[in-house]
């Protein structure tokens, strides 16, 4: 059995593959010509470096990240355990200030994830999640 060994092509006429390649080397050339002369940047540029998204500023972060009462924290399956703020590595008891973050159910103290995101971290310190939900673009269609 096996599969059939069959190549399909698209043969061209010879004239029309050399015009083809002809048009392809002036375009090479007028794009050389225009980069070495600061008048475009290299499309390649592009591709292997892309633009990194702007920083959310913390104050922004912070303001999306709820605080609640660890006791009313919607993840209940760590009630049961001795609950850990692996920031700061102390206890979590039912009377602390816990953020809930976006994407994950890990809880924080508050103030321990405030520090983590003052200094420019928007992961989660233990799963590296992302802190909040990624914006959908009707969202932010909608808030522009």
């Amino acid at each position: 059995m096996g599969f059939p060994s069959v190549c399909y092509t698209v043969i061209l006429p010879r004239p029309v593959a050399l015009v083809v390649h002809l048009l392809d080397r002036i375009k090479l050339a007028v794009s050389m010509a225009l980069y070495c002369l600061g008048l475009a940047s290299s499309h390649e540029d592009h591709f292997l470096f892309p633009s990194p998204a702007p920083p959310i500023p913390p104050s922004a972060v912070k303001t999306r990240l709820p605080v609640v009462r660890f006791s009313r924290f919607r993840n209940t399956s760590i009630h049961g355990r001795d609950a850990v703020c692996s920031v700061c590595l102390g206890a979590l008891e039912a009377r602390h200030e816990v953020r809930e973050l976006g994407n994950c159910s890990h809880a924080f103290h508050k103030g321990c994830i405030d520090k983590w995101v003052d200094v420019g971290q928007v992961t989660c310190p233990l799963c590296r999640a992302q802190l909040l939900p990624e914006e959908r673009e009707e969202d932010a269609v909608a808030a522009d």
